[in-house]
């Protein structure tokens, strides 16, 4: 039986079968550890509330910072669109013009869509 394991592959499945279930194990208690950890960390943070409400305040900033980076970039991509329709001929600047709003309504309902 073992002789014919051997020559069908059959010895190799069964160890790879049991490599899988012990990444799977392992997996697993990383997630149950990383669950303990998040349970302790908020009632410590639950525990103060002076801590709570700097965290909070912490968060607010950041999502602040993120939301005038995103800013920044689309007031970059504005300009630098204009500045490439100023470099184009003139009997092209209107058509291509058109062609990007048309873009962009787009793009920004289905964005505006999917953010409701």
């Amino acid at each position: 039986m073992a002789i014919e394991r051997l020559l069908t592959g059959g010895i190799r499945d069964q160890i790879q079968d049991l490599m899988a279930t012990e990444d799977l194990v392992l997996e697993t208690f990383r997630d149950l550890v990383k669950d303990e950890l998040k349970a302790h960390i908020r009632n410590v943070i639950d525990d103060d509330p002076e801590l709570k409400e700097e965290i909070k305040e912490a968060v607010g900033y950041y999502f602040q910072a993120k939301a005038r980076s995103v800013y920044a970039e689309l007031k970059a991509s504005r300009a630098a669109t204009r500045l490439g329709l100023r470099m184009l001929p003139d009997e092209l600047q209107g058509e291509i013009g058109t062609a990007l709003v048309g873009l962009f309504e787009k793009e920004l309902g289905t964005l505006l869509e999917r953010a409701l």
